[in-house]
């Protein structure tokens, strides 16, 4: 792993720790989740993680997008197992089922977060180059 990406990961976990730090400041104005068919949509946390995926991926540059993908995983995975672990009679069945919308919602937005943050790291570099 070079050391752009190495950077751009941290960036990333530094970013979704102070999203998260301020949705528990600010308290439930900023934790409200929109109830779909589907199930709860955190929209607070999945801002976070496409602006954090997003830094990381300026930092980082295109390649960053699998890494984005791969935080996402090791950052649900101990949450999964924290949530099934404190409720014995919750199975893993009912909170992957509970989770499924912010955990897919986050997967999806990681990578595009990240190809975005790349994509206009490369326009930046390209205008400065040109003037």
């Amino acid at each position: 792993m070079d050391k752009r990406i190495a950077s751009g990961c941290i960036a990333s976990i530094v970013g979704l720790m102070l999203f998260a730090f301020v949705g528990y400041m600010l308290g439930a104005k900023l934790q409200q989740v929109v109830a779909t068919p589907m199930g709860e949509l955190p929209l607070f946390d999945l801002t976070g993680t496409f602006v954090s995926m997003a830094v990381g991926g300026a930092i980082a540059g295109r390649r960053f997008a699998w890494f984005a993908i791969a935080l996402v995983v090791l950052i649900w995975i101990p949450i999964v197992f924290t949530l099934v672990a404190m409720h014995p009679e919750v199975t893993l069945a009912r909170v992957l089922r509970f989770n499924r919308l912010a955990i897919g919602g986050n997967l999806v937005l990681a990578p595009l977060g990240a190809l975005l943050g790349a994509r206009i790291a490369e326009r930046l570099r390209a205008r400065r180059a040109v003037a």
